[in-house]
């Protein structure tokens, strides 16, 4: 697991799901975003305040309305104080992509989230499609969705 800002972490693997009980309550995570193919990973103890599973494997099988959904949805957790874990069963990599859509949400510029996502705990060089971020960033903008940082 790794921090990625004040109320996101991210994560990948079995572990966390696992030890959900023990990792919650040590961390304070109350929301989770958990990308996995095919079916959900079990999250062992007291269910998440709030989970939302997206069956996906990568970025790359992702329309608008998933980054959308991710975006808002981790927006709305961290308006309600809640820490939220960006978790994929195949590898923590594969959540940049939500964190993106939660930091174009949430006000920030693309080209400033862009260059946040290349630096640490990320690690560079981030393989995306830019017009499909450009798109996105556009489709915020026109459905009035930017939170305001």
């Amino acid at each position: 697991m790794t921090w990625v800002d004040d109320q996101i972490f991210a994560a990948g693997g079995e572990h966390v799901p696992r030890t959900w009980a023990d990792f919650s309550g040590q961390t304070g995570i109350r929301a989770v975003l958990h990308l996995s193919p095919g079916s959900p990973a079990r999250f062992d103890g007291p269910a998440p305040a709030a989970l939302l599973w997206l069956a996906v494997s990568d970025e790359m099988g992702l329309n608008l309305e998933d980054r959308i959904l991710a975006g808002r949805y981790t927006w709305d957790c961290v308006q309600r104080g809640w820490k939220v874990l960006l978790h994929s069963s195949l590898g923590l990599h594969r959540v940049r992509w939500a964190y993106v859509a939660y930091r174009i949400i949430a006000g920030q510029t693309l080209r400033a989230t862009l260059r946040q996502v290349e630096k640490r705990p990320w690690l560079a060089p981030y393989h995306t499609d830019l017009q499909t971020w450009e798109a996105f960033s556009r489709e915020i903008a026109r459905r009035d969705l930017r939170g305001g940082l």
